[in-house]
């Protein structure tokens, strides 16, 4: 069933369980850092929630072919994609039928704009979704059997969806990055993963999350090791080097921080502390006044015992402290680090 918006604009029809999307979604947004990308990111939930597709596919091309980056140097197409995963994300209860309304919703898309590789992406990914739903977040070992069947099952589906409408939804990047995603809980090969992460950037030279999805699954966590993970960041590093600087070497062993070693990257990891900071002083460089990654390089410079860079970037922060990137316990880590600088 199609309606009319109150714009005028023809839309697909809203679910009534995603109502509580954008009931959640307001409440987040009061809460969230201020910064350029806000209306980019709130304006993508609400399209999404009304159904109005049309302006998911163009905001979507816009930003493929601007890239751009907000003053907190945050690519302003990863926002876009985060604000999508997080109507997938949300906590509904129940939850079922929560998930296959957007099935439902999604797969009404593809068959409105069959030549959109964004309506097949987002198709796939909530069959990725509906599949993460039976596993959880929890560890392996306490997923019941029958749980990693249904796991296995849609996630099979989405990436045969995506196979079998490859030639319109490869064309997107992000096609690539849900590949990952759902690669990462089937068991890719890394051969498997570098192919699909070339190709993607073939499709979009400027997605380095690409790299940052695809250094996942080399986390101990999910069968992988310090030394491979390391290799993969370096040769990532290598490749954008002369764009990006040393840039991607640090995003990408925070991503290792954040989902696998946190305050134990250095002892855990082959992370180095110099050629980090050398990536810390690079994303500066291109965004100065970028509060989230001016207290992620004190925080490092903290684990890595670097006093004379800790109280550097202290001074820089200011009264502009952010626990939120200080890792796990971030308030009390943050003391912890305060009291590192003041010591003589």
């Amino acid at each position: 069933m199609i309606m009319q918006t109150r714009r005028g604009r023809t839309a697909g029809r809203p679910f009534l369980a995603l109502a509580a999307v954008l009931i959640a979604m307001a409440g987040s947004a009061a809460q969230a850092k201020a910064e350029a990308a806000a209306p980019i990111a709130t304006k993508a939930s609400e399209d999404f929630w009304i159904g109005d597709f049309a302006a998911l596919e163009r905001k979507n091309a816009q930003l493929r072919e601007s890239g751009g980056y907000t003053p907190e140097g945050r690519a302003k197409l990863d926002l876009f994609r985060e604000e999508l995963t997080s109507v997938f994300d949300h906590d509904a209860r129940p939850r079922e039928p929560y998930l296959r309304e957007l099935d439902a919703l999604t797969l009404q898309w593809t068959t409105q704009y069959p030549q959109s590789a964004l309506a097949h992406i987002l198709h796939a990914k909530s069959l990725f979704a509906h599949g993460w739903s039976y596993r959880g977040n929890g560890m392996a070992h306490q997923v019941p059997p029958q749980a990693w069947k249904d796991f296995e099952s849609y996630l099979r589906s989405a990436m045969k969806y995506l196979n079998d409408h490859g030639e319109v939804a490869l064309s997107d990047s992000y096609a690539h990055v849900t590949l990952l995603d759902i690669g990462r809980g089937l068991g890719f090969s890394q051969k498997q993963r570098d192919v699909i992460v070339q190709d993607g950037l073939k499709r979009n030279p400027r997605d380095l999350n690409l790299y940052a999805v695809a250094s996942l699954a080399l986390l101990p966590k999910w069968g992988g090791d310090s030394g491979t993970l390391d290799k993969y960041i370096r040769q990532a590093a290598a490749q954008t080097r002369a764009e990006h600087g040393a840039s991607l070497y640090a995003s990408l062993y925070w991503e290792a921080a954040v989902h696998q070693y946190g305050h134990a990257l250095f002892d855990g990891s082959q992370a180095d502390w110099p050629t980090m900071k050398q990536g810390y002083e690079d994303i500066l460089a291109r965004s100065p006044d970028s509060v989230s990654q001016r207290n992620r390089y004190a925080y490092f410079a903290c684990l890595a015992k670097d006093k004379m860079t800790l109280l550097e970037q202290l001074e820089k922060i200011g009264t502009r402290l952010d626990t939120a990137e200080w890792g796990a316990n971030g308030e009390r880590i943050l003391e912890r680090c305060q009291r590192l600088a003041s010591e003589a």
